[in-house]
């Protein structure tokens, strides 16, 4: 069973992975996945999301860049936010 120390750093990748906190300019999440608006979309590594144990898969839509967990999406949800800052930045 994954700790909140796994999700902590499980947050902390996928946060490095769309360019860090100040390329994040909105977050949301669905029942599937978290949905990351983003200042500079090119700075996001998809296949470094993609290639993460935790991520299913990683895509674009629309302007979102949506992320798909195999588990605990409102976990890291929560741990996004408190890296974020809350809420997180417009």
């Amino acid at each position: 069973m994954p700790t909140p120390s796994d999700d902590a750093e499980t947050a902390a990748a996928l946060l490095r992975a769309v360019g860090g906190r100040e390329n994040v300019t909105g977050l949301t999440h669905c029942f599937v996945r978290l949905r990351f608006r983003l200042r500079d979309p090119a700075a996001a590594d998809v296949e470094t999301l993609t290639a993460h144990p935790v991520v299913a898969y990683a895509t674009w839509q629309l302007d979102e860049l949506h992320i798909a967990p195999r588990r605990g999406l409102f976990r890291l949800y929560e741990e996004l936010e408190n890296l974020l800052g809350e809420p997180a930045p417009d």
